[in-house]
């Protein structure tokens, strides 16, 4: 049975160090751009304006983690990641098909629900020029180095043949 694993919250209050990474990036970003590069734009929120979203999803994470721990991918996009992308003001299309049935990745994500309608009913291209992020979701703990089974590419292979 897994372990509960929950975020902990307290240690810059505390002042303690940092005991474990804030994000697993498996190479895709460095923690240069993370740490420094994203503080840096105008468009970036600062600590207590994302403190809202960031108590939201550690607890929501916190619990839900058993039952995510034992879950699939449908089980962590239903109870944690439509969630929190609802809970930061995005709005989505998710898709739902089959492995390889269509090369979209999971969400494509647009800033408002008004910016979805206006492509809701476009080619691919055209939705994917509106959307403002593309995410691929999986299972929890899915290793960002491991091939996944139905699509047997990485990641970040995945993320890259979509925006081909």
């Amino acid at each position: 049975m897994p372990r509960r694993r929950a975020i902990d919250s307290g240690q810059e209050e505390l002042g303690l160090p940092e005991v474990r990474p804030l994000w697993e990036t498996g190479g895709l970003f460095s923690d240069h751009y993370l740490n420094t590069r994203l503080r840096q734009n105008t468009w970036w929120p600062s600590d207590d304006q994302a403190r809202t979203h960031w108590e939201f999803c550690r607890d929501l994470y916190n619990r839900r983690y058993l039952a995510l721990a034992r879950g699939n991918e449908a089980a962590v996009r239903q109870e944690l990641i439509d969630k929190v992308l609802k809970q930061i003001g995005f709005d989505w299309i998710d898709n739902l098909g089959l492995p390889d049935e269509d090369a979209e990745p999971d969400y494509l994500l647009f800033g408002s629900a008004a910016e979805k309608e206006t492509v809701l009913e476009s080619s691919a291209s055209e939705r994917y020029r509106a959307a403002v992020a593309i995410l691929e979701a999986k299972r929890l703990h899915h290793p960002l180095s491991q091939l996944s089974k139905h699509q047997v590419r990485y990641p970040h292979q995945q993320i890259r043949d979509y925006l081909l």
